[in-house]
């Protein structure tokens, strides 16, 4: 085989592979896309299946980790404020923690009051499914397992309250007066 040869093979496969870098999508789940069947157990043991076992509320999930110094833990205990304030409405959070807490790990008793689901992606597996890059990241889910909303990056709870409500309430932000 003469250079030539292999110069034309490298020429069509960068070709192929900017055509493919060029539509248009990001990584991971998208806005409008549906979010896969995943099981994770919860910080107890107990096995819940997305969006199986929650399908027909508007759920929050919200990846971060323990150990990660960007996730702000206290945005997980206040989405159980949220939670006690929109349960009755159809709204449900998730909280997907990246490897398996330790239990002598003071750190976590502060969440034993929390409850909605807090789970476990012990290996990442479920977070490389949801196309997670980087923690913290948040997905608003409808109540059929569409994606509505996605930050990757840190959010104050009014934002994640904004983006929950837009969805729960069919495009319309609830300001309380409904």
């Amino acid at each position: 085989m003469t250079i030539t040869f292999w110069i034309r093979l490298l020429l069509a496969a960068s070709i192929v592979a900017s055509l493919g870098a060029c539509n248009g999508r990001r990584p991971g789940l998208q806005i409008g896309d549906m979010a896969p069947v995943v099981t994770l157990t919860d910080f107890h043991g107990n096995s819940v299946t997305l969006p199986k076992d929650i399908r027909g509320k508007v759920v929050l999930v919200r990846f971060w980790a323990m150990d990660c110094s960007h996730c702000n833990k206290e945005t997980v205990l206040a989405l159980e404020n949220l939670y006690q304030k929109y349960k009755d409405k159809g709204f449900l959070p998730v909280a997907i923690h990246e490897s398996r807490p330790v239990e002598a790990d003071e750190r976590f008793r502060k969440f034993d009051h929390v409850t909605y689901p807090m789970l476990v992606d012990e290996y990442g597996k479920v977070a490389r499914q949801f196309g997670v890059i980087g923690l913290p990241t948040t997905l608003v889910l409808d109540e059929k397992g569409i994606v509505r909303e996605k930050i990757t990056g840190e959010a104050s709870i009014d934002t994640f309250e904004k983006l929950l409500t837009t969805v729960l309430y069919k495009g319309g932000f609830y300001d309380g007066t409904y």
